[in-house]
């Protein structure tokens, strides 16, 4: 279990620190980072990677981009996000990196969702496996 520190998120402010045990997907050595509010990008926010220089990604609340996603979702991968506190605590929530492409196509990550849990400062990366979903399910194009 990870501890409160007191960079990580408080009850007002999403900014500070998370940590991701087990890293990203993909990324097991990126396991620490800042969480930025942007002032352009209202609702979303910026983890920017405190191990590997250079990386950040800019994520959305899933509920803002699919409302019924959690009902959507295979039970198998209902109970694995109940298991991680998504839908049990407030503080969990579910989140989904985003990609905006040359074409102007802006899409997200429903397969592999970040689960961060804001009171306790960490987050995890997991995968939706029975669900359906892609990594790159289209939310604008320009």
């Amino acid at each position: 279990m990870i501890e409160r520190r007191p960079e990580t998120m408080t009850a007002t402010s999403r900014q500070g620190e998370l940590i991701f045990p087990n890293g990203l997907i993909g990324c097991p050595e990126w396991r620490r980072f800042a969480v930025e509010e942007p002032e352009d990008l209202p609702g979303l926010l910026l983890l920017r990677s405190l191990d590997e220089p250079g990386i950040e990604f800019v994520v959305a609340p899933v509920t803002e981009l699919v409302p019924d996603f959690l009902e959507q979702l295979a039970p198998t991968d209902r109970a694995t996000l109940a298991a991680l506190g998504v839908g049990i605590t407030e503080e969990v929530e579910l989140w989904v990196t985003l990609s905006v492409h040359d074409d102007g196509t802006v899409t997200a990550n429903l397969l592999g969702p970040l689960v961060l849990d804001f009171g306790r400062g960490c987050g995890t990366q997991v995968v939706l496996a029975d669900s359906g979903w892609g990594t790159r399910h289209p939310l604008v194009r320009e």
